[in-house]
């Protein structure tokens, strides 16, 4: 279908993905997209870096001061603790902290239940402030728009979207970031190095410095729906990102195919149904609390 389409824009998302093979497919695709004049392409399938190819590239250029590892590249020199996780896709819970090479050994031999496509090593990273917080940063990449767009905190080292209690400072802090946007330049850096034109960067500082922990290829825009006992209004981040998306070029483009502008509403009627339910139940479970839903 996209070999039809005569002006528009193409995201390269989630190559961590996909196999070899199925990489080389889609770069082949990606050179007769190439072809056709009226296309933006935003990332490619195998030019942009993935997550541990990104993490050497940043470390080499004297950026990242920790390393990361594939099981069998192991050696005396790395700093501890460690741990494990998957190359491929997301991490969602804490990993254990691993403090010596016996107990990484051990559990590289016993992954906990976990089952890891790609697993690395990656040596742990960050030191919380003043306050006792560790600070994740993100921003977003859209074409040549770099926006800012939170700072999770948490007195965790593992910071995702946690559900500490933030201070009025943290607030404050907060919308200082995403209103001045003061690392801008040189997370477009980090892009350029990545060869990526969208996605969201990760990162924390330290000294000053970006210590970056990856790039997402295909992050979460907007999770929950607001309701009417929401503390956060996702609309001026929504907004954002949507004029990102229009600026693009031939983001507004008339030429298109009936096909795809038919999967696109009825992509859009079936996030409806689920966001609709979804504030429902949200309501519902603050109303009657949060057993009251299921």
């Amino acid at each position: 279908m996209l070999r039809g389409v005569r002006a528009g824009v193409v995201v390269w998302s989630d190559m961590d993905r996909l196999s070899a093979e199925e990489l080389q497919r889609a770069a082949e695709l990606s050179a007769e997209l190439a072809q056709q004049t009226g296309l933006t392409q935003l990332n490619h399938p195998t030019a942009s870096l993935q997550r541990l190819d990104l993490l050497r590239v940043l470390r080499g250029d004297d950026g990242n001061f920790f390393r990361a590892f594939r099981p069998d590249e192991l050696d005396d020199t790395m700093r501890y603790p460690v741990f494990i996780r998957d190359e491929v896709g997301a991490l969602y819970e804490e990993p254990p902290l691993l403090h010596d090479r016996p107990a990484l050994d051990a559990a590289l031999a016993r992954p906990d239940g976990r089952k890891l496509v790609r697993p690395i090593v990656v040596e742990m990273t960050g030191t919380p402030g003043p306050d006792g917080y560790y600070r994740k940063f993100a921003a977003y990449r859209v074409g040549d728009t770099i926006y800012a767009q939170h700072i999770a905190m948490s007195k965790s080292w593992f910071v995702k979207n946690a559900a500490d209690r933030l201070l009025p400072a943290h607030i404050d802090e907060i919308r200082a970031y995403i209103t001045g946007n003061p690392h801008a330049g040189r997370v477009m850096q980090v892009f350029e190095k990545a060869r990526m034109q969208y996605g969201r960067i990760d990162y924390t500082l330290a000294e000053g410095k970006l210590v970056v922990f990856e790039i997402n290829s295909n992050p979460t825009v907007l999770s929950d729906p607001p309701t009417p006992f929401a503390t956060y209004d996702p609309q001026p981040f929504a907004d954002r990102h949507a004029d990102a998306l229009l600026a693009l070029p031939q983001a507004t483009a008339p030429d298109s195919l009936p096909e795809i502008d038919a999967a696109n509403r009825a992509t859009l009627a079936k996030l409806r149904r689920r966001y609709e339910f979804k504030r429902l139940k949200l309501v519902l479970q603050k109303i009657f609390g949060r057993g009251g839903a299921k």
